[in-house]
């Protein structure tokens, strides 16, 4: 997802306050699968996160994540975020 799917979805704030808990709280969860809306990361995360969309076969495009291929919606079923 993207900072802004994440916003989106919460109907909550936007991409940036999301890149804001993000930066404070982000390491306690799989960080590296929240992305800007180009599929990158900033330039001091983008090896590890590299490392971890390799090991995970996110689809790739130039080394950054191909977000229409890659671009995950929570199900309503499954019990999701809300």
């Amino acid at each position: 997802m993207t900072y802004g799917d994440i916003a989106e979805y919460l109907q909550r704030g936007g991409p940036r306050g999301v890149g804001g808990v993000m930066a404070r709280d982000g390491q306690a969860v799989t960080w590296w699968r929240v992305v800007r809306a180009t599929g990158t990361l900033p330039a001091h995360l983008m090896i590890e996160a590299q490392t971890q969309w390799h090991s995970e076969n996110t689809p790739l495009r130039r080394g950054i994540v191909d977000i229409e291929r890659a671009r995950w919606w929570p199900d309503e079923t499954a019990g999701g975020l809300a």
